[in-house]
């Protein structure tokens, strides 16, 4: 069953409450909240036509809503005005939902099925959230909430993401140069891992992590008590007793372990104040610097000026590379490794 309302500023469309969702925008903001029954209902808060502004298709357990032409005659024709609306969005809480967007800001709530965004510079905000979430990003800022288990798989470009949540099974993340923040039990089938060109990382200890890190110039760190080692072209950091395996790479971006300050949400409003803070034991001394370390000395046979001015233009053309997307991280730490002993 399909209805509009209100000069068709408003659609609603049954698809169950495992249907399908997916609505491509341009820019303006969507508000996206899950709800119980089977309904999906979307409105244009200032009464514009929803039917002028999207190519609309219903089906039997989905709807779809397209900005025409994936936005290319919005800038040539200059319907910018009619491109940019403010949604209010209901759809079932365990729908599997799919959001495009150019520079529209997306804030989300209380959903619990399969959740995929698609972003270049808008700025997003989850809350509530369980099931998966699927996150590409260009510029845009993330910031995600769980109010239950969640797995995840994120890539930016040099928009920062934070994630908070009581647990991830999952937590895959890619990033060129935005910071990221993961502040989660690690717990299920896994992978966990992240990969950056210069980012930085931050993961809230509240488990035993063992951190295999493969990077250039980038270094390890953590507020906890903890151990290394090192060998070539790798290094390894072990967080208490060291259960949860976590991948690390990275050119030039470095990854800490930081003490936990309060505890996990379990559901609700996530930012409230859950209990007094956690006392922050003192920091380890961090141990001497080990050979594979930034600090490292030359070899003993130093390449002449020239040589030496050959090499930083190898390594640059390879982080060019790399930032085009023609090498992936680890493709151009390899070559790294290979100029530098060259």
């Amino acid at each position: 069953m399909t209805t509009t309302t209100n000069g068709a500023a408003v659609l609603e469309h049954e698809i169950g409450t495992t249907g399908r969702f997916h609505l491509r925008q341009a820019a303006g903001s969507i508000r996206l909240r899950g709800v119980d029954g089977g309904t999906a209902r979307v409105r244009e808060r200032h009464g514009r036509s929803l039917a002028e502004i999207f190519q609309i298709e219903v089906g039997d357990g989905e709807l779809s809503l397209a900005a025409p032409d994936r936005f290319g005659l919005d800038l040539v024709f200059g319907l910018g005005r009619r491109s940019s609306p403010d949604l209010d969005v209901d759809v079932p809480r365990s729908a599997v939902v799919s959001i495009e967007t150019a520079s529209a800001d997306l804030e989300g709530n209380d959903l619990v099925g399969r959740l995929k965004v698609r972003t270049a510079s808008g700025d997003l905000t989850l809350n509530g959230l369980a099931g998966s979430l699927e996150l590409d990003s260009v510029s845009g800022e993330a910031r995600i909430t769980a109010a239950g288990a969640l797995d995840l798989r994120a890539r930016t470009i040099s928009g920062d993401l934070a994630v908070r949540g009581p647990r991830l099974g999952r937590a895959e993340v890619g990033t060129t140069s935005g910071d990221v923040r993961i502040d989660a039990e690690l717990s299920g089938g896994g992978p966990f891992g992240i990969e950056t060109v210069s980012g930085d990382a931050t993961i809230v200890g509240r488990m035993g992590l063992r951190i295999e890190a493969r990077t250039v110039t980038g270094d390890l760190r953590s507020e906890l008590p903890h151990r290394r080692d090192a060998g070539p072209g790798r290094k390894q950091l072990v967080v208490g007793d060291g259960s949860v395996p976590f991948s690390f790479k990275s050119i030039s971006g470095d990854l800490r372990v930081t003490t936990p300050r309060d505890s996990l949400p379990t559901g609700g409003e996530l930012d409230r104040p859950v209990g007094p803070a956690t006392p922050v034991p003192p920091a380890t001394t961090p141990p001497p610097a080990t050979p594979d370390s930034p600090a490292a000395p030359e070899p003993p046979a130093a390449p002449t000026d020239g040589a030496a001015g050959g090499r930083e233009v190898a390594r640059m053309d390879v982080l060019r590379a790399l930032e085009r997307g023609e090498l992936s991280v680890e493709a151009a730490m390899r070559r790294i490794a290979e100029i530098e002993e060259a």
